[in-house]
């Protein structure tokens, strides 16, 4: 029996039902709390996510090359897995689209998703007519979904909330560089902050920096995204012969292991033996360029464990994020790398708020200033500055020493970031574009 007082929610998010992207489950997590809150999703995506039957959920591809190459290849992965013919049909996507591929680059230098505002928007207009939601709420991921929103919110005249993930304008960096992006992010995040009825941010930084280039302050907010546990509850830690250090997602240029190996570096230097007691696990990408050449600059090839990305098991049944979340239990310490350069101010890895739940002792390795650091000293974490190489290396020895002496406890603080308290949040930041509408 359907609730009288339920609202449905147009949501457009690119990214859903993708198992291990953050940026699907910044959404995805959410909907049992949306529900439980009277609302009614109704989901625009893209199709490289599993579609959802519990509620209505229609997917649509970017219509450009760059999209049809995109998507098509994790449709491809998703159904054949990483076979030979996955292999052969995704490269036969890429030559097929290939010329038509170069001749967009040349005139539309976007990112892989810029055209999926097209079918979103399209697909809204009919979605829209047919089930009447209230609001239109737009999270992501890609820009291009923000783009949609702010086309629907235009013919329809619907509240409009825009949850903006990383930010659109870097100030620093190649993204800048790249000048036909960058001029296409500063006009949208300016219509995003003038036109949405409210404005979601993941750091008082992005959200202050966006206030500063646009001059606007129309109910913007910073909201923790929060993490919800996938189901596992019969993983515990147990100590194991060596001392395992885990870090899970991704690394870059500017966000790299080449001073934490510095610092492994000098202890093996001073304690030999020890080089034997550690392992540092690698979960979820490949060591960056500088990462690998720190490897072999202080020979820790034996030290360094690269696993790759843990997708879905068809023979136990287990999400990639289930068994995720498993490795995250099972190390001794977990690392949070945020990175060197001034745009890692606007914003926290994701990992953040899953490593928060599964209580191990966490190495927060980022400027003593920033957002990151404040979370992780406020939940009882050790945080050193990422270019502090004796630093890290006293909090290295600190942590073995408690691991050989059994003193490397549980974290006792329950995390505040939980995605329930995520949603109580938002169902009172867009309680006022309600309030507008019926005025």
């Amino acid at each position: 029996m359907k609730n009288s007082n339920e609202k449905k929610w147009l949501i457009l998010a690119h990214c859903f039902n993708m198992d291990g992207r953050a940026a699907s489950h910044t959404i995805t997590d959410k909907i049992p709390f949306l529900i439980k809150n009277g609302i009614a999703p109704v989901v625009i995506s893209a199709p490289t996510g599993t579609k959802d039957k519990k509620f209505v959920h229609y997917q649509v591809i970017s219509p450009a090359p760059s999209g049809i190459i995109f998507e098509m290849r994790k449709i491809i992965e998703k159904k054949f897995q990483k076979g030979v013919l996955s292999q052969v049909l995704k490269a036969a996507v890429t030559v097929l689209c290939f010329p038509f591929y170069i001749i967009e680059k040349i005139f539309i230098n976007l990112d892989s998703h810029w055209s999926w505002f097209i079918t979103a928007s399209a697909k809204g207009i009919f979605v829209i007519k047919k089930y009447k939601p209230q609001l239109i709420y737009s999270t992501a991921g890609p820009s291009s979904t923000h783009l949609a929103g702010f086309i629907l919110k235009k013919l329809f005249n619907i509240p409009w909330v825009a949850e903006i993930h990383d930010p659109l304008i870097s100030e620093s960096g190649s993204a800048k560089k790249v000048y036909q992006r960058h001029a296409f992010h500063r006009w949208l995040e300016k219509v995003i902050l003038e036109n949405a009825c409210a404005v979601i941010y993941f750091t008082e930084k992005a959200c202050e920096n966006a206030k500063k280039r646009t001059k606007a302050d129309n109910n913007i907010h910073v909201l923790r995204p929060g993490a919800d546990p996938p189901n596992v509850s019969n993983v515990k830690y147990k100590k194991r012969g060596k001392i395992h250090f885990g870090h899970f997602g991704s690394l870059a240029s500017d966000r790299n292991f080449y001073v934490f190996m510095e610092a492994l570096s000098g202890i093996f230097r001073e304690k030999p033996h020890l080089k034997k007691k550690v392992v540092l696990d690698i979960y979820g990408t490949k060591l960056d360029s500088i990462s690998k050449n720190a490897v072999k600059k202080f020979s820790l090839e034996d030290v360094v464990c690269e696993h790759g990305r843990l997708e879905s098991d068809p023979l136990t049944g287990k999400s990639g994020r289930q068994q995720v979340f498993e490795k995250m239990h099972g190390c001794d310490v977990l690392i949070l790398i945020h990175g060197q350069t001034d745009t890692c101010n606007e914003y926290i890895p994701s990992k953040l708020y899953e490593y928060l739940l599964t209580k191990r002792p966490i190495a927060g390795i980022a400027s003593k200033d920033s957002e990151l650091a404040s979370i992780l000293n406020s939940v009882g974490h050790p945080v050193v500055d990422s270019d502090n190489v004796k630093g890290i290396e006293a909090a290295l020895k600190k942590f073995i020493f408690q691991w050989e002496n059994d003193q490397l406890f549980e974290n006792k603080i329950n995390s505040p970031f939980t995605v329930e308290n995520t949603v109580d949040k938002l169902m009172e930041i867009t309680k006022p574009c309600f309030l507008k509408q019926v005025s």
